[in-house]
């Protein structure tokens, strides 16, 4: 993907624009040469980073498309998580959580190549740890350019076992096949590196717990710089990083971490740089977000040619977009990432204490629930707060029509469906608390 370290472009081996290359050629040169070929030197690694193919595209891209296209259980969960966070958007399910701090509870797998801490892949503490702070920001809208996503993700205090932890696990990765020389290999891409769930099991943490970040050497000998798993759960769910990206100023962890909560780049649908995205309805087309308006990969100027509607400077600066100097996430993107906390298997996060806490900031007075497995076929876990316990429920379908009621009576009920038919349903519970909920049918 187009990294954003410092807001500048940066171009490597594969194309990827490197600011410190692009810095030496210029200091090379007397003052007035350099002022004279710095547009010739961008023009030339913009047009190279394009002209990779593969590698100017997001391996988080790549990775989906290949899924969505090969693998029908994988497509079936990303299009029934999609309705659901459809319906809990439009249905203004967030609307009770907006004001409540999400904790999301962070690991960070270093998957170093056997140097000493603190050198080579194998990086510090102390840049893991800016690297967060950094996230930290970004979601928090620290400089004032965006919203603030409400959104905190802290490195785990205590591990799976119950044991205290700085959140950091090392290992030496060098014995892998491929690894030393090309990196890791993204499940399902054909380059020649590692395969990616040698590496991850290695060390990985519950994704029902956790949020896993790999922190690798390489990803395709250099080809990307990240991918993320779009929330559809397994054991290897979470994001994979290169370790020079890996730090305090990146915008590579952002973006990644935004696709991790179910954001898609602000030109999707755009054919590859080809074409305008459609964009007949912002909810369901493009990327799904209405306050960023459609534009494609390689549209960064002062003005918009898909679009005159909107705030271009939403889609050009924003952090899920190739731009340069990007700096924001919208409302937009907000609900669409908090409505995707009501879904499983986000919604687990919520109530972890990996971070020796819950996850959500005051849980007990605001009252939240979380319901899985979703979707589901004929039960649905109820997971409430102790203070909801004896509260009732009604689970309506998307008539309004009330199907099922009942009362909480642990902080895991068991609400059997019957003979539900497929689709959306609404579970309410309390006075205020909503969630929707797929059913399917094979």
């Amino acid at each position: 993907m187009w990294n954003q370290e410092n807001h500048s472009a940066v171009v490597g081996k594969t194309g990827r624009i490197l600011k410190n290359q692009t810095s030496n050629i210029i200091l090379r040169n007397n003052m007035k040469k350099s002022l004279n070929f710095i547009p010739l030197i961008i023009s030339l690694l913009f047009f190279q980073f394009q002209g990779t193919g593969q590698s100017a595209e997001c391996s988080t891209d790549y990775i989906h498309k290949n899924r969505m296209q090969t693998d029908s259980a994988y497509r079936n969960q990303i299009i029934n998580l999609e309705s659901n966070v459809e319906a809990n958007t439009q249905n203004h399910a967030t609307k009770n959580l907006k004001s409540t701090l999400y904790t999301i509870p962070v690991v960070v797998h270093i998957m170093h190549l056997g140097e000493s801490i603190g050198t080579g892949s194998n990086i510090s503490d102390l840049q893991i740890q800016q690297a967060i702070t950094g996230l930290n920001d970004r979601f928090s809208n620290a400089n004032g350019l965006g919203v603030d996503v409400e959104m905190e993700f802290c490195l785990a205090s205590q591990d799976p076992n119950g044991n205290s932890t700085n959140g950091i696990n090392r290992v030496n990765c060098s014995g892998v096949a491929n690894y030393s020389t090309n990196g890791i290999t993204p499940t399902g891409n054909p380059c020649s590196g590692a395969i990616e769930t040698a590496i991850k099991d290695l060390s990985r943490w519950p994704v029902s717990d956790y949020y896993n970040i790999w922190v690798v050497s390489e990803i395709c000998n250099g080809s990307f710089v990240g991918y993320a798993s779009y929330p559809v759960g397994g054991l290897y769910d979470g994001l994979v990083i290169v370790s020079t990206s890996m730090t305090g100023n990146s915008g590579t962890l952002p973006h990644e971490v935004g696709h991790g909560f179910f954001l898609y780049h602000t030109f999707n649908g755009d054919g590859g740089n080809v074409s305008c995205p459609v964009d007949t309805n912002c909810i369901l087309d493009g990327d799904r977000v209405c306050d960023t308006p459609p534009h494609k990969q390689g549209d960064c100027g002062t003005t918009n040619p898909c679009s005159l509607a909107g705030v271009w400077d939403n889609s050009r600066y924003n952090y899920m977009a190739y731009c340069p100097l990007v700096n924001r996430f919208t409302q937009g993107q907000k609900d669409r990432m908090r409505a995707t906390f009501l879904v499983a298997p986000r919604a687990s996060l919520l109530t972890s204490v990996g971070c020796g806490a819950l996850g959500i900031n005051q849980i007990s007075s605001d009252n939240i629930f979380s319901v899985f497995p979703n979707p589901t076929q004929g039960l649905i876990n109820v997971n409430v707060d102790i203070t909801l316990i004896g509260s009732a429920y009604v689970i309506y379908d998307n008539t309004g029509k009330t199907i099922i009621k009942g009362k909480i009576t642990s902080e895991n009920t068991i609400i059997e469906l019957g003979n539900l038919s497929g689709g959306i349903y609404l579970l309410s519970v309390g006075e205020n608390l909503k969630q929707t909920f797929n059913v399917i049918k094979e």
